[in-house]
């Protein structure tokens, strides 16, 4: 979760950017839609200071707080400011409404939970064609490599229980296959829409002994009433965004939230100067983290091995 103080810095980063970078501020006007308020977002902070950085503080925010509804109404008022650049971060929806929208402007996404091919974004990653490219992170696998974690973790464990969404259900198919791989028995709970009643989804499970959320931002906004549920439920939880691990979350692995933002700030900055979107392959994530909440661990009885911890990038205490 960025914190009220961080935001605040973000917002008045004037203040610690060199004046060397401050006299090169540059007048494109940039449009970014988001799931998330970008007080509570987990990659647009990152995105927008690196954007600063490069000289580009002309930025019209705007967020849907979860609803897909919104972002229809969203694309068609930052598509209206005439933009020079849009950015698209988390799902698909974004980049789907600025283009339904007519954004004419080239469109850099930052696909937190989605494959932009086969959701008909791009073409393809080498040759996006149109006025689209950005960076993807690889969902599929890393639900995979969750899985692979918790196993380590929990060597004798069989059932978990698997969160999926609006957001997420894509990736049920490549949970499924990698749990029988790791040897759990999976039951998964699909919400079809908001409020999410998680309660009733953890008393209702056959006695899981392990659970998992995929990626997907309610999920991440969401965040501490999971935590408290599965602590509750004394359930080891999983999931995908730094700020779960904060929240309480015994675990979680995503790509390098600081590393993909600002690599897809970069990509704005060159179509800015001149480079075209179909020129640029689409980027993807190839940094990882493993955070590890070892005070989670202690409130539910589970050791981590030492092959886990070292290689955590962060224990959160």
């Amino acid at each position: 979760m960025v914190s009220r103080r961080r935001f605040i810095q973000l917002s008045a980063l004037g203040a610690a950017v060199p004046m060397r970078v401050l006299a090169q501020a540059r007048t494109a006007k940039i449009g970014m839609l988001g799931p998330t308020a970008l007080s509570r977002s987990v990659y647009a902070p990152d995105l927008v200071q690196r954007l600063r950085e490069l000289g580009y503080r002309d930025i019209e925010y705007r967020s849907s707080e979860g609803s897909v509804e919104i972002y229809e109404k969203q694309a068609r008022e930052l598509v209206q400011m005439k933009c020079d650049l849009f950015f698209a971060v988390g799902t698909e929806a974004p980049a789907r409404a600025l283009r339904d929208a007519g954004a004419r402007a080239p469109v850099i996404f930052l696909a937190v939970s989605y494959d932009p091919v086969a959701k008909g974004i791009v073409q393809n990653l080498r040759q996006p064609e149109g006025n689209a490219t950005g960076v993807y992170i690889p969902q599929g696998a890393l639900v995979a490599k969750r899985l692979e974690i918790m196993r380590e973790v929990l060597p004798s464990a069989k059932r978990m229980l698997l969160f999926a969404d609006v957001f997420s259900r894509d990736y049920v198919t490549d949970a499924r296959a990698a749990a029988e791989r790791m040897r759990f028995d999976l039951t998964v709970v699909d919400f079809p829409k908001r409020p999410y009643d998680y309660a009733a989804a953890f008393a209702s499970a056959r006695n899981p002994q392990a659970s998992m959320v995929l990626p997907s931002p309610v999920f991440a906004l969401e965040r501490v009433e999971l935590a408290g549920l599965a602590e509750k439920h004394k359930l080891p939880l999983i999931g995908s965004s730094p700020a779960q691990a904060d929240a309480g979350f015994l675990l979680v692995y995503t790509a390098n939230v600081a590393k993909v933002s600002q690599r897809t700030a970069e990509l704005g900055a060159r179509i800015l100067r001149g480079a075209k979107p179909a020129d640029i392959p689409v980027e993807q994530a190839d940094e990882f983290e493993l955070i590890v909440n070892a005070k989670a661990a202690q409130a539910l009885g589970v050791k981590i091995p030492p092959s886990v911890l070292a290689r955590a990038s962060r224990l959160v205490s």
